[in-house]
């Protein structure tokens, strides 16, 4: 398939001017980016079944340090599956249910 042909298939202009037959999809690739990860996922399972987890709980779940557990939550915190509110000196997290709904109606 030539590059016309590939960008026809995803494009719905018919001038040939590329305009996306799926916009935000840019969007919904930081979302799984952020889900394909055994840690991250762990956290959200920890935060589904918690409700809130203040940020130096993590490491007591997962068997990373603690720099490498705030790296996940701000990649967690960009892909806004997870929402971080200040209680003092503690950072105190939980799930995003908003876009968590928005992901399950991607997923058929």
């Amino acid at each position: 398939m030539d590059k016309s042909s590939r960008r026809n298939a995803c494009c719905s202009a018919e001038d040939g001017s590329c305009v996306p037959l799926y916009p935000g999809l840019g969007e919904v690739a930081k979302l799984f980016r952020a889900l394909a990860d055994e840690t991250r996922l762990a956290m959200l399972k920890q935060l589904r079944e918690q409700g809130e987890v203040n940020a130096c709980d993590f490491v007591a779940c997962c068997t990373v340090a603690q720099p490498t557990v705030s790296h996940h939550l701000k990649v967690l915190r960009r892909a806004g599956l997870v929402k971080a509110r200040k209680r003092g000196v503690w950072v105190a997290y939980t799930l995003n249910e908003d876009k968590l709904e928005a992901l399950r109606k991607l997923i058929p």
